[in-house]
């Protein structure tokens, strides 16, 4: 059963794993593992691999099961030392150490010196992903390429926190069941997107939602340009038979450019970061394994503490990177602006965000590299109140 077949409901898909199982999924066996690579980087809500074989420059791409081939901007290419050629309308190839060469496009049509986005990006998308089992350990930071002979995802599990779900595949993207207000719909699976997920217009609306009256969030970025977007806050929302409570869902109301499937919607990373899961696209069969850091996000930002101090704060290795500041709260009256990276003093460590709202709070002392022109500047804050 093809996408197309699918439609705004799905009601022949379950949303929870069959009881017929009496355990767990297996783990794969050692010779099943063709390759496992550790998380690149700190992003909280995006997973990039080095697919570079040992010895080799490194080959970073994100892993994007929400595109369908791996494509990859003039920039980033060069950065990764690719010749870009455009006039070129074969796919590059280059070398990984799973001993298969990836083959990949340059996002050359109207540039072949920058991003139309401005967002420069490499991603390893459906073409390549497709001929293994792909595990995804969030929690653990890595993922592992196992061999559809030698691993299957099994057909159900009744094991405590472990769910198996059918999926459909249109091309390499895969489509799997939510429920929104009581109803079923088919939306993309989607590692690229940020949010836990992006419901279009015409889905929100027919779950009942007044989309005109969501708050506003500005543009999100997507690989063909700019996407007018709302908050919604529903605690309406299941996936896998999950209730997460209280969640923050992105609402695209002209939709999100065709790119998610028959209904424009997909499911994103703020919701996938709390599993392990394995795809296995020769069955048709995903399984996910609940045992991550369960606290709601919003584009990586502890949810909770947006509310409360009007900041979302990206929780780095080195640093809180703020996202954005909502107008009019206490984050913007201190002085933090988008983009700024909440950093330790000199001799200090590294806050913890329970440290830094407390601070924000009681308008105590914090200190921010702020980018100005090409350089990063310190600054102490807050700053002055308008009325001292």
């Amino acid at each position: 059963m093809r996408l197309r077949s699918a439609g705004l409901l799905a009601a022949t898909w379950p949303l929870a794993a069959s009881p017929a199982a009496a355990a767990g999924a297996p783990d794969p066996p050692p010779q099943a593992v063709l390759a496992e690579l550790a998380f690149v980087g700190d992003e909280p809500n995006r997973v990039y691999v080095d697919l570079a074989p040992e010895g080799s420059p490194p080959f970073v791409l994100l892993l994007d099961t929400g595109a369908d081939s791996s494509v990859i901007t003039p920039v980033m290419a060069r950065k990764l030392r690719i010749s870009v050629r455009r006039a070129k309308d074969t796919p590059y190839r280059r070398a990984t150490r799973l001993g298969r060469d990836l083959q990949f496009w340059i996002e050359s049509r109207r540039s072949d010196t920058g991003s139309q986005t401005g967002w420069e990006y490499g991603l390893l998308g459906g073409d390549f992903l497709d001929d293994y089992v792909i595990e995804i350990d969030y929690p653990a930071r890595r993922v592992r390429f196992l061999d559809p002979d030698r691993y299957e995802v099994p057909d159900a599990v009744d094991a405590p926190d472990e769910s198996v779900l059918p999926f459909e595949l249109s091309g390499t993207r895969i489509t799997v069941p939510i429920e929104l207000r009581g109803r079923r719909y088919a939306v993309m699976l989607d590692t690229g997107a940020p949010p836990g997920a992006i419901l279009s217009g015409k889905l929100a609306r027919d779950a009942g939602i007044e989309v005109e009256s969501l708050p506003s969030l500005g543009e999100g970025g997507t690989t063909v340009g700019p996407m007018q977007i709302r908050l919604l806050e529903t605690d309406a929302f299941r996936f896998a038979g999950i209730d997460f409570g209280t969640l923050p869902l992105i609402v695209a109301p002209r939709g999100w450019y065709n790119i998610a499937g028959s209904t424009d919607s997909a499911l994103g990373m703020d919701l996938l970061r709390q599993f392990a899961l394995r795809i296995d696209y020769e069955r048709r069969r995903l399984w996910l394994r609940r045992s991550g850091d369960r606290r709601v996000t919003l584009y990586g930002a502890d949810y909770a503490a947006a509310k409360e101090v009007g900041a979302f704060l990206q929780d780095r290795r080195d640093a809180f990177v703020v996202w954005r500041v909502v107008p009019g709260g206490p984050a913007e009256a201190y002085g933090l602006r988008a983009g700024d990276a909440i950093v330790p003093a000199m001799g200090e460590k590294r806050p913890t965000l329970d440290e830094v709202l407390a601070r924000i709070r009681a308008r105590g002392e914090l200190t921010v590299a702020r980018k100005e022109g090409e350089v990063w500047v310190d600054h102490a804050l807050p700053q002055a109140r308008a009325e001292e």
